[in-house]
């Protein structure tokens, strides 16, 4: 049976070293000045600009990472949106709206992730570095639309954003186009030493 297209971003799974994740997170800003909505399983990295609501500093502001590529690492994945007082029925955080979001910052998480089938990847694929492809998130459910990259073959490359540990191992998927992988984001970092953190 053909695998559901059914694209929801990075959902953190466990730890490389076996362990469940437990939901640890850190608590980033999004500038009101930011045009961009974002979701549940987006990664984002931080803009090297301190929140203008926060003048202290305690939330450094962060914004979607670019596909591909980013000049800075990513920071890590939302994995939850402070609610907005003034419409509780938001499940994403829109965009041109200052908010908070909550993201894994831990390099050590493994996420499953959904391929945009732009190729039919093999078992080859397991072990190999990997980019990933953006997409718009739902505003119904809130999940990002973040795809691992299936039409940029996987391979030894260092500076690509990820690595593929394997299949994830869920009822239903298996091997071909849209297939569910296993990854570990290999660009991520949350220090910044230009900005102290």
């Amino acid at each position: 049976m053909a695998n559901i297209d059914a694209a929801f971003g990075f959902k953190p799974i466990r730890h490389f070293y076996g362990s469940p994740w437990n939901g640890a997170c850190k608590k980033y800003f999004v500038e009101a000045t930011y045009g961009t909505a974002i979701f549940v399983g987006d990664p984002v990295t931080i803009t090297g600009a301190v929140g203008v609501s926060d003048t202290l500093g305690h939330y450094i502001s962060v914004g979607l990472t670019t596909a591909e590529t980013d000049a800075r690492p990513m920071t890590g994945i939302v994995v939850g949106i402070e609610p907005l007082l003034t419409d509780l029925s938001k499940t994403y955080h829109p965009a041109t709206t200052a908010g908070y979001v909550y993201v894994c910052v831990d390099p050590t998480v493994v996420y499953a992730i959904q391929d945009d089938a732009g190729a039919t990847l093999t078992g080859a694929s397991i072990g190999a570095n990997c980019l990933f492809a953006s997409g718009t998130g739902s505003t119904v459910t809130g999940l990002s639309a973040w795809e691992l990259d299936a039409s940029t073959t996987p391979t030894a490359n260092a500076s690509y954003q990820g690595t593929i540990l394997g299949v994830h191992n869920k009822e239903g998927n298996a091997l071909g186009v849209n297939c569910i992988w296993e990854v570990l984001i290999s660009t991520t970092w949350n220090y910044d030493s230009s900005l102290g953190i």
